[in-house]
């Protein structure tokens, strides 16, 4: 009776272990990135491309790898464009944080705007997200 109990100890106690090996094994979501481009002018542009957070408590960089010159962006929830996030200048060439500790399950797109009222600039860049650091 002693070896069946210690027997069913020791699978429960592998069993436990197993689950807890595979759930380090699937991990955290790895970061997601893509290139990203558009047109603006001095108002918003608000761009339709939805991009879902599967990493609760994650962060959204934007680069600007061209153009600069007074570019902002600001991320906005893709369904309400009342819920977005603060503008940040991206000029500089510079990976800059646009958002963060977003929630799994959240979908964003991107908005950018350039201080030149009169003149259509195209820009381009890298945005990563699903990132912790």
């Amino acid at each position: 009776m002693r070896i069946l109990h210690g027997t069913k100890s020791k699978v429960l106690v592998t069993g436990a272990a197993l689950a807890g090996a595979l759930a380090l094994a699937a991990g955290p979501a790895y970061a997601s990135s893509t290139n990203v481009s558009g047109t603006v002018g001095g108002s918003y542009t608000y761009y339709g491309t939805g991009r879902t957070i599967t990493a609760n408590g994650s962060n959204v960089y934007l680069q600007i790898n061209s153009l600069g010159l007074g570019t902002k962006v600001k991320w906005y929830k893709c369904d309400d464009r009342s819920v977005h996030g603060a503008d940040v200048e991206v000029n500089d060439g510079r990976r800059h944080l646009i958002g963060s500790n977003f929630k799994a399950g959240t979908v964003f797109c991107l908005a950018a705007a350039a201080d030149l009222s009169e003149t259509r600039l195209t820009w381009s860049g890298t945005l990563n997200w699903n990132v912790y650091s």
